[in-house]
């Protein structure tokens, strides 16, 4: 049960980055629509270079989890190496039980700024092209949800290692 939750899990936030890593070619597609406009033509967009900065923001929370699923995070490995592995079952099981208390602080915080955004009918005033801003804040609260499931994922991890149960990766 345990081992099929972590696949699940593990799988969702390789689907969430793969996805994100597919949908960067949307972003790169409207830069490169946007020089072509500007230094073939003429004629610069009202719309490609703010719609290139939100996508880019929502793919970098986005891969929050992706990230940590790969253990791609900072990491003094210096010290961690060093450690026993009961050690750094017990530190990672002390470091992800406190990220998860600041991502639920956050998680709450976020769900109450994308629900003012989408009260507020919110627009950019970045530009004259004005997009709404509401769907990208409501990939905040997504993201920060999506990262505390994989938070859990890692503490569970943990939590075997410590045991001595570690679960084998694929």
């Amino acid at each position: 049960m345990v081992a099929r939750y972590l696949v699940a899990q593990d799988g969702l936030s390789d689907l969430v980055g793969r996805s994100i890593a597919w949908l960067t070619l949307v972003m790169v597609g409207a830069l490169m629509w946007e020089i072509v406009a500007r230094y073939f033509f003429g004629s610069p967009t009202i719309w490609a270079h703010e719609l290139s900065t939100m996508l880019y923001g929502t793919f970098c929370i986005l891969a929050g989890s992706y990230t940590l699923r790969h253990g791609a995070h900072v990491r003094s490995e210096v010290v961690y190496g060093l450690m026993p592995e009961w050690l750094k079952a017990l530190c990672d099981l002390i470091v992800f039980g406190l990220l998860m208390l600041v991502l639920a602080v956050f998680l709450d915080m976020a769900i109450g700024f994308a629900a003012e955004s989408w009260a507020a009918r919110e627009y950019s005033a970045r530009s004259i092209w004005q997009p709404p801003l509401y769907p990208f804040k409501t990939v905040i609260p997504v993201a920060v949800a999506l990262l505390m499931l994989q938070v859990l994922a890692e503490i569970v991890r943990a939590g075997l290692r410590l045991a001595g149960r570690p679960i084998t990766e694929d």
